[in-house]
Order: C-alpha cells, then sequence, then structure tokens
C-alpha cells in the first residue's frame, strides 16, 4: 500500500487520473484473494497485482479505456475465470475501479494514508463498492482484518492495517541489508539494531520504520516489544546472540528466531542454560531460523525467513 500510494501521489504530479482496482471478493482458484490493489492510468499499468494472468490483464484494459474516454465513476464488476470465459483459473472474482481524479483531494487522501502507514495503531481503509469515495476510518466492529462493511447506507469493502507487530532485526550485517527490503515489500515494519555505528545506520537501510544503535546488554533501554511483534537475531557471536536472548525472554513476544550455526546456537544455549534458564524457557527460541529450503547465500537465507515469518503470521 505504501509503495502504490506513493504512486497515486506521482500520478497526481503528472496531471494523470487513475484508477485504483482492487479485488474485493473472490470464488474458486483464483490467484490471489481479497486485499489485492493495482493502479492504473491511461497509458495503462502502473504499480501493484490483483492476480496477474487474463483477468488483470482484462482490468487494465478495463480501467485504461474509461480514462481514455473520459470517465469519471467508481465501478464494480465481475469476472468469470472459467474455462467458458478462456481462463483456466477456475472462480469468479469481483475487482473494484476507484476513480482518483488527478487533483488536490486525491494527493491528500494519499498523504494521509502514508502517514497512518508510518503510525503504530490500527486502522482501517474503506473502498466503496460502486460508486462512492475511499475512506479512512477507526475502530470498525468486524470479526476478521477484512470483509464488507455498512456505513451511512453504503457498503464498503474495509481492509485492517497497522494491527500487526513489528520485526526487531538484531545484528545489521549482510543478511539484516536483504532481510529489511525484502520484508518492508511484504508489509512487515522493520527496527533495525546494531551496536556498531558503522552499521546502524538509517541510510544503508532506507525501508525500515528504524534503525538503533544500542548496547545489547542494555536493549530494555531502547526496546519494548509485544506480544503482536517478531524478533530476529542475528548478531556477529554467540555471546552476542545470547544476551539479546536473555532481554526477549523477558518479553511477550511470541516469535525468537535466531539465525546461526548448530555450534554458535548451542554455544549460546549452554550459556543460558548454565545461568539457570529452563529448557521450557528456551523452546520459546526457534534456532535454525528460517524455512529448510537449503538456502545458502544472504538473500536465499533473507528468502526462508521471511517465509516463515510470513507463515507465522497467516496463522495469527
Amino acid at each position: 500500500m505504501k509503495y502504490l500510494m506513493e504512486k497515486v501521489k506521482e500520478q497526481v504530479l503528472m496531471g494523470n487520473a487513475c484508477y485504483l482496482v482492487a479485488l474485493i471478493e473472490s470464488e474458486g482458484s483464483t490467484p490471489r484473494s481479497s486485499g489485492a490493489f493495482m493502479l492504473v492510468n491511461k497509458n495503462g499499468f502502473v504499480a501493484g497485482t490483483v492476480g496477474g494472468g487474463g483477468m488483470e490483464y482484462a482490468a487494465v484494459l478495463e480501467a485504461q479505456k474509461k480514462l481514455v474516454e473520459g470517465e469519471t465513476k467508481s465501478f464494480l464488476k465481475r469476472y468469470d475465470l472459467t474455462t467458458a470465459a478462456g481462463i483456466a483459473c477456475g472462480g469468479y472474482c469481483s475487482l473494484q475501479f476507484c476513480y482518483l481524479p488527478a487533483i488536490q483531494e486525491t494527493d491528500m487522501l494519499a498523504e494521509y494514508i502514508l502517514f497512518r502507514l508510518k503510525g503504530k495503531y490500527p486502522w482501517w481503509l474503506l473502498i466503496p463498492l460502486g460508486e462512492g469515495d475511499i475512506r479512512v476510518e477507526e475502530g470498525l466492529f468486524i470479526k476478521k482484518h477484512k470483509g464488507f462493511y455498512e456505513q451511512d447506507g453504503k457498503e464498503y469493502y474495509a481492509e485492517q492495517y497497522n494491527y500487526d507487530g513489528r520485526v526487531f532485526i538484531f545484528g545489521a550485517g549482510h543478511v539484516a541489508r536483504e532481510l529489511v527490503p525484502l520484508l518492508s515489500h511484504l508489509g512487515f515494519k522493520c527496527v533495525v539494531i546494531d551496536d556498531r555505528e558503522e552499521f546502524a545506520k538509517p541510510e544503508v537501510f532506507p525501508t525500515a520504520h528504524k534503525v538503533l544503535l544500542a548496547d545489547y546488554t542494555k536493549l530494555n533501554e531502547v526496546c519494548k516489544l509485544n506480544c503482536m511483534d517478531y524478533a530476529v537475531v542475528m548478531t556477529r557471536g554467540h555471546v552476542h546472540d545470547a544476551n539479546c536472548e536473555r532481554f526477549l525472554l523477558t518479553t511477550p513476544v511470541p516469535y525468537i528466531g535466531v539465525m546461526g550455526s548448530k555450534n554458535k546456537a548451542k554455544l549460546a544455549r549452554e550459556t543460558l542454560l548454565s545461568e539457570g534458564y529452563s529448557e521450557k524457557q528456551l523452546a520459546r527460541i526457534k534456532t535454525p531460523i528460517g524455512l529448510d529450503i537449503g538456502s545458502e547465500t544472504p538473500a536465499e537465507i533473507a528468502v526462508s525467513i521471511a517465509a516463515q515469518l510470513i507463515e507465522v503470521r497467516s496463522k495469527r
């Protein structure tokens, strides 16, 4: 969403009206679930995706055609993805085409959404079904993080943002440099922490939510993790790993993943056991971190860690 809103602002500056296309409902073997977005201007695709393939191509052409013809209304359209329609996925999906004129109000909406994305508190994005305007609301009563909602006699597709926790990454080495942009692209807010000034630099991690310089023995002074957060430990040695683990075991964070060799993990574990930590306490620590996909390079390891965090997030 952050990237899309930046693109909306860019299109407004260029004087291009757009359609923000939202996948709001799907049935059968559709390529994406609800909550996927795509931006289209009169020249065609700009950014995002609602699933790819023939359906997405048809949606791009539909939006492009409307813009070229000077259409200024939002509308809802249902797509047949069965073989009868020449698409092999099977099923149906509904796309909402939200018209965004190249005016100050559109720029302000995008800027406000970007502002809310930077915040700590949950909020809802309301996409109108049919005609209507995109809205931002708080405190909606919906059982899940997305669904349909009626307000003032108008039906919306509602999706909640900022309900998930942050990913605290302890260690700003090679893997962290690969991991942070990947996690940021996947919608995770990353907080990078290192005790070396030359590593803890915001310019090295431009997509991170925060970059902190901190002593690993004094993490309680700079970090406060809650039950929605994630912790990824990838420091340069088992002594620093153990320092991070001591701190993390005092927090309610449900996911503690530690990167490293079996020997490095063993040394950190033996240190903590010798200090009186129980097997039950240490069972909270997942090591080696990441899904087992045979990863070796920093980029591959980052993919395996990201995949595991996606898995954990999806089960919440």
